[in-house]
């Protein structure tokens, strides 16, 4: 005699939700080599600039200084390469909207303090990259931006069409070996100054020698 016991079975169902909102805090610099690691600088080709603290949905988290190094007057046009081995700028979009980006620079004067020291400088950064841990599409770096030290003009630096450039991005100007403090230079950011204000240097340097 053979028993035979159906199989029961009772299924129910639940549901999971979650709910986005964009973000609002400031957000952390990473470094620029290497986005998956926090910002730390450890040695002397790094940027120790502060975060901007921006807070908001789009922020412009991280700008870096760049240093030019000690040089000699000259009585010609002469273009300096930067010390500085990894300069970038952070930018991060948490809106959620796709609605794109733009950032634009633009050069104010150097000063003595409060006079113009370097009328007619010009700061030049080229071939740029962009990197991120983001899937999205990745926003396109300006090939040449050249700053007038006269602050007149803006000049566009990174942009992120619509639907691209979410979350945090790095745009980059590395020198050679970034990671190496071996005194290259970073030929990608330059200081071009015109021979007639070299000339203009040497004469106020004549003049406090009197």
């Amino acid at each position: 005699m053979h028993s035979t016991f159906a199989e029961v079975s009772s299924v129910g169902n639940s549901k999971s939700s979650i709910t986005f909102v964009a973000g609002t805090g400031p957000v952390t610099p990473v470094d620029p080599t290497n986005p998956i690691e926090p910002l730390e600088p450890s040695g002397p080709t790094d940027p120790t600039d502060p975060p901007t603290g921006n807070a908001g949905s789009l922020t412009l988290d991280y700008v870096s200084s760049v240093d030019f190094g000690v040089n000699e007057i000259s009585n010609i046009t002469e273009v300096y390469s930067a010390k500085s081995k990894k300069p970038f700028i952070q930018v991060s979009d948490r809106r959620g909207t796709g609605a794109g980006w733009s950032v634009t620079a633009k050069a104010s004067k150097f000063t003595n303090g409060t006079a113009d020291s370097l009328p007619g400088a010009i700061i030049t950064f080229k071939n740029g990259s962009a990197i991120s841990l983001s899937t999205s599409g990745s926003p396109v770096a300006t090939e040449t931006i050249a700053l007038n030290t006269d602050g007149s003009t803006a000049s566009p630096v990174v942009s992120a069409s619509s639907g691209n450039g979410y979350g945090t991005w790095v745009t980059r100007w590395l020198g050679p070996n970034p990671e190496v403090n071996d005194g290259a230079l970073n030929d990608n950011v330059t200081l071009m100054i015109p021979a007639a204000q070299q000339r203009l240097v040497i004469m106020k340097q004549l003049l406090r020698g009197h």
